[in-house]
Order: C-alpha cells, then sequence, then structure tokens
C-alpha cells in the first residue's frame, strides 16, 4: 500500500480537512515514512481510532514495539494483547500484511475519549522526533575491521552462512582492505563454509591465480581442485584414473603448484598430479612419494606405480662427440626453481658466494617455502650481497620480498596458536589480533593441546579469549563438538561469559556450543557450570531485537535428557524470563510456544505475565501454508529441528512434520527428499554428502534453505513460506 492510499477506502480521516497543525504532522510522517525511517499515520473507522507504526526493517519493528509499550502502554492502547499484529480479518490490513516489513497496530483506548487520543498523539510525536534525532546506535554504527573479522570468525566457526555474508559484505563496504585481500578473504569464507563451487564461480578467481598468492590461499584451492576433480579417483585408488581425472583441471588452475612440503593428502595429491601433467622430473615425483609415505603408505605406493622413470640416455656413437655446454650452479639454480624445487634450489643457492643476482633468487624461493629456519639463512645470505643497497626503488618485486621477508622473521610476529595464547596471557595485543587472513596457515591445534591451553587460562585472560576468539575458533570448531568437546565449550563459553561482549558472533557461537553440549553426553558438572555461565551471557546479549536468540539459547540449553542439571536448567529458565520481561514485546508467537514447552519439561510453568491473549489473532497464521502437508525439517543439530517441530505441531494441530539428521544418504533420507512437500535443510549444519544427497533426490523440487542455527530460524524461515 502506498502512502497515499492510507487515506482511503476504509480510512475515515482525509488529511486534507484536519486542523493545519494535524495535516503538517501527517505529511512529515508520510515523509519519514518515504526516507525509510520510523513514523506514524492514523486510522478511523466506526468510530475508533487506530495507529500504524512504520519501521524499516523488522529489528527496528521489535525496537518500535517496545518504544510504544513504554510511551503508550495499557493505559491508551490494546498493544498488550494485540501486541501490534495487524487483523487479517480487516480488508485494510491485507495489502498492509503483505508489505516487506508490515507495521504494527493498535487501538487507542478507551474509545471516544478524546484526552486519550490526545495524550497518544503527543506521545508519538515526540517519540517520533526522538528516535530521529538519536545518536547513530551499535547495530548502524561503523564498525572497526577487527570487530567484524570477529564476528566473521565466529560465523565461520559456528557455519553461520547469513552472519558469514553479512560481515564479508560489511568488509568490502567499509573495511580498509584491499581488493587483493578481499578476495583473498572471500576465498577463505567459501572455504570455511564448505562451498567449493563459490570458490570457482569467484568473480576474482582468474585475477589470484595470476599473482603471488600467500601459500594458504594456494593450499585452499588446492583443497578446492582435490574436491571437484580429484576425490572420487583417488578414493577408487586406481592410478590411471586419477590422471584421467587430472587431464580435465583447467589450464589456469594447473599453476597451482608450489614445491613445498605437504601435510595434507588434498594438497599432496594435487602437487603429484600437476607435476605428472607438467612433465616433472623423475626426482620431483619420487620426493612427492616419499612425502605421501606419511600420510599413507598405501597412496605412496598408488603414486609410484604413476611414476615412469626417464629415459635412459643413449651414449652417442661417433668418436668425436661435440663438447657438452658447462652447467653452472646459476643454470641448476634456476632449473630447480623452473620445476618448483624451491627448498633444493636453496641449498643450491646457499652454497654459492653471496651475489644480489642470486640472493634475488633464493628472496623468491623462501616467499614461496615460507621455511622459518631457511628464512633465517637466507636472511644472512641477502645481507652478505649487500643487495638492500642495490635494490632500485622501481624494483617493487625485490622491495616487496625483502620487506616479507623481514616481516616473516619479525621476532614480534606470532608464531602459531600457541603463541596466541601466550598472548592472551600476556595481555599483548599485537600478537592477540591475529590476521585471519593467515590464520588457517597456522596448524590447528590437537584437543589435549587445545585443552591444556583453555585450562591455562585465568579471568581476565578467559575475558580476551571471548574478546578475540573469533578467528581461533573458525580454526578449531571442529574440536568442539565431539565426544571429547564439553570440556571445551565450558571454558570457552566462561570467556564469553566474563568477556560480557555482546556481538552477532558471539551469540551465535553460544548457541553452537549449547547444541554440541546437547549430543555429546557432557557430565552433570560440567553441563552446570556451562548453564551458569550462560546466564551471564544471556544478561548480556538479550534485547528487544535478539529475544528471539535467547529463547535459542534457552531450547539449546534444555536438550540433553530432563533429569541431567535439572535445577541448573532451571535457574537459568528463571535468570532468562527475568532478562526477557522488559523485552518481551520483541517475542514472536512462536517464542513465547518455544518457552512454554521448555517449561513444560522442566515441570514449571510459563509466568503470567508471558501469555499473551491471542483473541482476534490467528496465532498460527504464519503457518498456515503448511496445513496438509508433509514437512521435512533436516539437520544434524536434532535438538533444533525436534524444538522446531514440537513448536509447529502445537501451533498447527494436525500438522506432519517429521525431523531426520541422517549424516548421508540412506533409504528413509532418500524418501524423505523426493516426497515431502515441504524440505527444510538447515545449512549451518549439515555434511556436504548429505547436502548433495538431497538435492539429487529433491530433483526440481524446492529446499528451504536455513542458513543459521537454532529453532528460530526454522521457524522464521518456514513463515516466510
Amino acid at each position: 500500500m502506498q502512502d497515499d492510499e492510507f487515506f482511503g477506502t476504509g480510512n475515515d480521516i482525509k488529511p486534507a480537512r484536519l486542523q493545519p497543525e494535524h495535516e503538517a504532522s501527517i505529511e512529515t510522517w508520510r515523509d519519514a515514512i518515504s526516507r525509510g525511517q520510523i513514523a506514524f499515520l492514523p486510522r478511523a473507522t466506526n468510530g475508533n481510532l487506530y495507529w500504524y507504526g512504520f519501521a524499516p526493517t523488522q529489528r527496528e519493528k521489535k525496537e518500535l514495539l517496545t518504544l510504544l509499550d513504554a510511551w503508550v502502554g495499557p493505559t491508551f492502547s490494546d498493544l498488550p494483547r494485540s501486541r501490534g499484529r495487524l487483523y487479517p480479518q480487516d480488508p485494510f490490513d491485507t495489502p498492509l500484511a503483505a508489505t516487506g516489513v508490515s507495521p504494527l497496530r493498535f487501538e487507542v483506548l478507551p474509545r471516544g475519549n478524546r484526552t486519550a487520543r490526545d495524550e497518544v498523539r503527543q506521545a508519538l510525536l515526540v517519540l517520533s522526533k526522538l528516535v530521529w534525532k538519536r545518536p547513530r546506535s551499535e547495530f548502524d554504527a561503523p564498525r572497526t575491521t577487527v570487530e567484524v573479522l570477529d564476528d566473521l570468525g565466529h560465523a565461520i566457526g559456528a557455519q553461520d552462512r547469513r552472519i558469514a555474508i553479512a560481515c564479508l559484505r560489511e568488509l568490502e563496504a567499509f573495511a580498509d582492505l584491499d581488493h587483493s585481500n578481499l578476495a583473498f578473504l572471500r576465498l577463505r569464507v567459501y572455504a570455511g563454509l564448505g562451498e567449493t563451487a563459490a570458490i570457482f564461480a569467484d568473480q576474482d578467481l582468474e585475477h589470484i591465480l595470476q599473482l603471488r598468492r600467500p601459500l594458504g590461499i594456494t593450499r585452499l584451492l588446492q583443497h578446492a581442485v582435490y574436491g571437484r576433480y580429484l576425490e572420487a579417483a583417488d578414493r577408487s585408488g586406481d592410478g590411471a584414473s586419477l590422471i584421467e581425472s587430472a587431464e580435465r583441471i583447467p589450464t589456469g588452475l594447473r599453476t597451482l603448484a608450489t614445491g613445498v612440503a605437504t601435510r595434507t593428502r588434498q594438497a599432496l595429491v594435487v602437487e603429484f598430479v600437476l607435476a605428472k601433467l607438467r612433465g616433472a622430473p623423475t626426482a620431483t615425483l619420487e620426493r612427492l612419494a616419499d612425502e605421501a609415505q606419511a600420510i599413507s603408505p598405501t597412496l605412496a605406493d598408488s603414486l609410484r606405480l604413476l611414476i615412469t622413470p626417464e629415459a635412459e640416455r643413449v651414449e652417442p656413437l661417433a668418436t668425436d662427440p661435440p663438447a657438452e655446454p658447462d652447467v653452472t650452479p646459476v643454470d641448476d639454480l634456476h632449473r630447480l626453481i623452473e620445476e618448483g624445487e624451491f627448498a633444493a634450489a636453496i641449498a643450491v643457492g646457499l652454497a654459492e658466494t653471496p651475489s644480489s643476482s642470486t640472493a634475488a633468487l633464493l628472496l623468491g624461493c623462501i616467499r614461496e617455502f615460507e621455511d622459518p629456519h631457511l628464512a633465517a639463512e637466507v636472511a644472512a645470505f641477502v645481507e652478505a650481497s649487500g643487495l638492500k643497497a642495490e635494490s632500485r626503488d622501481d624494483d617493487f618485486v625485490v622491495r616487496s620480498d625483502l620487506e616479507w621477508l623481514a616481516g616473516f622473521l619479525n621476532p614480534q610476529r606470532n608464531l602459531g596458536w600457541l603463541g596466541w595464547f601466550d598472548a592472551l596471557q600476556s595481555n599483548d595485543p599485537v600478537g592477540m589480533g591475529a590476521d585471519f587472513s593467515i590464520s588457517a596457515e597456522w596448524a590447528s591445534l590437537d584437543h589435549a593441546t587445545l585443552a591444556n591451553c583453555l585450562a591455562s587460562l585465568d579471568e581476565e585472560s578467559l575475558a580476551r579469549l571471548g574478546d578475540h576468539g573469533g578467528a581461533f575458533m573458525a580454526a578449531h570448531s571442529w574440536l568442539f563438538t565431539g565426544s571429547n568437546g564439553p570440556e571445551l565449550c565450558e571454558r570457552v563459553l566462561a570467556g564469553f561469559a566474563v568477556s560480557e561482549k555482546n556481538t552477532a558472533g558471539i551469540r551465535l557461537q553460544t548457541v553452537a556450543l549449547l547444541e554440541y553440549l546437547s549430543t555429546a553426553n557432557p557430565g552433570p558438572a560440567t553441563l552446570a557450570s556451562s548453564l551458569l555461565w550462560t546466564e551471564d551471557i544471556v544478561r548480556a546479549g538479550t534485547s528487544a531485537v535478539t529475544a528471539s536468540w535467547t529463547v535459542d539459547v534457552l531450547q539449546a540449553a534444555t536438550a540433553s535428557p530432563q533429569a541431567l542439571a535439572l535445577d541448573a536448567k532451571t535457574r537459568l529458565f528463571y535468570r532468562a524470563l527475568e532478562v526477557l520481561r522488559p523485552v518481551r514485546s520483541g517475542l514472536s508467537l512462536a517464542d513465547i510456544e518455544g518457552l512454554r514447552l521448555v517449561a513444560d519439561e522442566l515441570a514449571t510453568n510459563l509466568p503470567d505475565d508471558f501469555e499473551i491473549e491471542t483473541s482476534g489473532a490467528d496465532p498460527a497464521a504464519p503457518y498456515r501454508h503448511l496445513e496438509g502437508s508433509v514437512v521435512v525439517l533436516y539437520s544434524l543439530t536434532e535438538s533444533a529441528i525436534v524444538r522446531a517441530a514440537q513448536v509447529l505441531r502445537r501451533l498447527v494441530p494436525g500438522i506432519d512434520v517429521r525431523t531426520t539428521s541422517d549424516h548421508d544418504g540412506s533409504q528413509q533420507l532418500a524418501a524423505f527428499s523426493s516426497n515431502a512437500d515441504v524440505f527444510v535443510m538447515v545449512a549451518a549444519s549439515a555434511k556436504h554428502a548429505a547436502t548433495n544427497f538431497i538435492k539429487d533426490h529433491r530433483g526440481g523440487l524446492p529446499i528451504i534453505q536455513v542458513n543459521s542455527r537454532g529453532s528460530s530460524a526454522i521457524l522464521r524461515e518456514l513463515a516466510e513460506g
């Protein structure tokens, strides 16, 4: 509905017939609506007066409802009963309900009371002016790059695509990162979310392939190439199939060889087949096969079968053979560089007398190789060669390599995650500011080392973990999901609690950690401690616009068997209600149903002030389109889909909702995928193999993809159809 249509059929108010000051107010509000600001418009019908509150976003709509509760409240409105909902039975509201962000509606009470009408109008005039003139809130003020990167790390760690992509867009719009670094970061996000197809579709991939890249980016691309072209053939163990598959790798991607020692099967297989395709010498192929021995002896044997010995040189029969040209060490150095044998090239170069030309070559090699010990030897060689003094200002490559080497050997440089933990304990801001763009190069800690590191943190260090832990969680999230994960989850929740940080990343990571806990059979003490920390996180993170998140937290925290840490669960429930009470206007009917569900499971009751009278409105209206349908909810996090299914069954009696958490293909998952009327897949909690399996069996039928964890996100997507 256009704002000029608002005063058409169904509205007895005609602005031109009002007193001048009233008409001016309406014009001001109409102008504010056109500029995407909060504003109000009146409607009179059958002697009753209604006000409609317009907000540009769902978040601001929730906030507006809370403001109206405070400024108008039960004295002059039906807000406590109606919660600002439109009336579907009222034809005037029908087009308003179809807008992207529908307005709030409330009636002025007592009916026909002039004083009430004047009070409400004056309150709305003052409220709108205050809202327009208030300072920018934390939600729309520009954030620092460090803050956004921290949220991005948490989003990747929790596999939340919606927040991750939002952070990426924010960095592209506001961060002081150059074009290449943004492209590298984008690839890291896609890789972290397991979106291989997005990597190959990236607009800057061709440009990146032509750049000198960080080793971590090349490794990332190698893993993507392995997944798309080589994984199936490698699994078959058939060497001929592996080479045949490798020949389908596009020419541009065949530059992804590094010559650097590899530690993963994916990278090693890619290095080997690319070396084979470019006709690398037998020594190179044998080196790669030897490296494979440490990863898998079977793989090593398979690769050795693909090595064809170089043809023996046939001795000439002539009695006067032409003299062979002398092969100098410099020639050998160039040859090794061309073959990608950077370690051997550095060894040959270091044996020579220092010269600026050789030093420049070694600089290029060590930048590809990134070995700290060899880097120190190359630095000494460069110093002795006088390259720094001889290099010209316009020799950008040498200048760049020299700058990189100085940074790489900086004693203040953080050396991996152990160094990062040292920085947390010593409150070293430089060391704590781990650059997300290089964190993937750091080897992840194993469970025992990580547990020791977390256990060694005192309260202040834990708070710093909560403040700066995004990249850390992105690199180690897999350790939190296993059977040994509950103690790790408890320590990180403690860090979030004592830091009192309230960001989107912390909020979604909290739900993820509680879900990991509920599925890992934690001990009662560990679970109880985790829930105590969660109380503080909820207190810091709950607001009018995050009320649904608090319900998700409660549902995840109480998903374990009822008797396990029952007292701690009940305490968390009531503490959460305390912080929700002032902002309960922000709760949807589905949220209220979720709270009632948790109360039932804890054998307690939802307080009366959380009960909402729904006369005149259909609480299940957003889900009525699902009646008579078979709805399948798929997620590896059973607690979220079970809760969502329970809420749907309570709201829409008779609805047929099924849940499934199969890790890969099964007959049941195939049947669900093929036959469901509505299929919901939580991408944030799904294995890649299962995702493809579902899509294959779904055919052309639609899939509702939920990119965030928690039952609220599932219900929100279903409500929007």
